[in-house]
């Protein structure tokens, strides 16, 4: 595993917006947003609650520590086998939504070049609530995919939305600069409709 060095706490200023499937504001949304990777971020109460005001968007600032990592940055399989490794600056971001009748953690990282580029290159992870309450119940990636059996026995595709852009930046080009800004774009998908099974009334 990579080895994170600790450094100082910068300001992030995080600024998540919600669409409806039709790519309209969703207005009255409720999320919870977790910040970076401390012990508790998988808690049920970890993070802040929050609900989409009449722009669509949730707001709020507070200290992170963004990880300072060596990445092998390449766009394509062939690229990486020839791709050297760069420094980028890293924060997680984690929204709890409801979804299928339950919540689900869902968790990003965002990569921000010294070129300037932000990137995910790692793939989005998400979580059910186990038995003791945490979001740790990990659902599992399959195809481009996480499928989850619900209790009613049916599968559901989750998280319930897609993360359609995701940025990290400085508020300055100075090196020590101490604000950032995230902003993350989310578009949910349709309600979940369980399958009726073969044979039941309708």
């Amino acid at each position: 595993m990579t080895q994170i060095p600790i450094t100082r706490p910068v300001s992030l200023d995080v600024q998540i917006t919600v669409l409806h499937p039709d790519k309209s504001l969703a207005t009255g949304v409720p999320l919870r947003v977790i910040l970076g990777t401390a012990a508790d971020w998988q808690s049920p109460s970890a993070g802040e609650e929050l609900v989409t005001g009449d722009d669509g968007t949730v707001q709020l600032t507070q200290p992170v520590v963004l990880a300072s990592l060596r990445r092998q940055v390449a766009t394509n399989f062939i690229a990486r086998l020839t791709a050297s490794r760069e420094t980028t600056r890293q924060v997680q971001v984690g929204v709890v939504m409801e979804y299928a009748g339950r919540s689900w953690l869902s968790a990003i990282t965002v990569d921000r070049r010294l070129s300037g580029a932000s990137l995910r290159l790692d793939p989005m992870r998400v979580y059910g609530r186990a038995s003791d309450g945490r979001y740790t119940d990990d659902v599992p990636l399959n195809d481009g995919s996480w499928h989850k059996r619900l209790p009613s026995g049916k599968m559901a595709s989750l998280p319930g939305f897609v993360v359609t852009q995701a940025t990290l930046d400085p508020e300055s080009p100075a090196a020590d600069n101490a604000a950032w800004r995230l902003r993350v774009t989310i578009q949910q998908w349709e309600p979940h409709v369980a399958a009726t099974p073969v044979g039941a009334l309708p």
